[in-house]
């Protein structure tokens, strides 16, 4: 079967045109020529937003000149210079996104993310200590009206027992009955704070910086020596397997704060400061 000397596919037999590139088969084969080809890289455009250098170099500049106008009393020109600056703040941060290349941008973004993440913090707690401090409040005054009538029985059991008229027993169990409301009151106020208390760290927690703690004794190796095998049996240092115990104990602790009952100390003082914000 003969082949095409343009571009070298088989042809059929007593074919004119090469039906893979479409040339004449009795047609002389054309020398290769240099063609120039021409690369052109497309960069994105971000209409409306500037560079973030740009963007934050304009904001300071009327930053100073606001507060300058300021200082010298034209008061009207200043506010106006500050506003402006304070409205080119999500333009630094629009572009920064865009261009995250510089150390301004990533500065401005991680910048921008924590004072996000530190006002949702802040707002959650405001509205947790909120919720609570109305619980607080309710069952402080269900327990002042549960001591009034403990006491109120207790005066009448003095009196019923010196005047021998047989209430002393039904007012004793009276009394007992409030004081087992006063202390379920109690422990309900209790949980009211630990769980405000737990929202809180918990919310705090998902914003702080991870910190990282060297177990005590612990020491690098020495050039020259290797590491004990981690497939070593857990019983072949009971000492070692003891404190790496304590560790993970105390960073379960520290991270979580939730193996940790709550302090009574803590409570009477968390309650105060709940009432006196409401």
């Amino acid at each position: 079967m003969d082949s095409c000397a343009h571009c070298g596919r088989d042809l059929p037999a007593e074919s004119v045109f090469c039906p893979s590139c479409g040339r004449r088969t009795d047609a002389p084969p054309t020398a290769p020529r240099d063609v120039p080809i021409d690369v052109q890289h497309a960069e994105p455009r971000y209409f409306g937003l500037g560079p973030p250098i740009f963007v934050f170099s304009l904001g300071v500049g009327l930053l100073v000149l606001g507060v300058i106008l300021l200082i010298v009393g034209s008061v009207a020109l200043g506010v106006i210079a500050l506003v402006l600056a304070a409205c080119l703040l999500p333009t630094f941060l629009a572009g920064a996104r865009r261009w995250p290349e510089t150390t301004i941008a990533r500065a401005g973004i991680s910048t921008a993310d924590r004072v996000r993440d530190e006002a949702d913090v802040a707002a959650a707690s405001i509205s947790t200590w909120s919720r609570a401090g109305r619980d607080v409040v309710r069952l402080r005054k269900d327990q002042f009206q549960l001591r009034r009538e403990r006491d109120q029985k207790i005066r009448e059991l003095g009196q019923a027992v010196f005047d021998e008229d047989g209430r002393a027993d039904e007012l004793k169990a009276d009394a007992k009955g409030l004081d087992g409301q006063i202390e379920a009151n109690e422990r309900e106020l209790a949980r009211t704070i630990a769980g405000a208390r737990r929202h809180v760290r918990k919310g705090r927690a998902a914003v702080v910086t991870t910190e990282v703690f060297k177990p005590e004794g612990h020491e690098a190796a020495p050039s020259g020596t290797f590491a004990r095998s981690e497939s070593a049996p857990a019983d072949s240092d009971p000492a070692q397997g003891k404190r790496s115990d304590a560790l993970e104990e105390d960073a379960t602790q520290a991270a979580g704060g939730e193996g940790r009952g709550p302090d009574p100390a803590d409570d009477v003082a968390d309650a105060v400061d709940v009432e006196q914000r409401s």
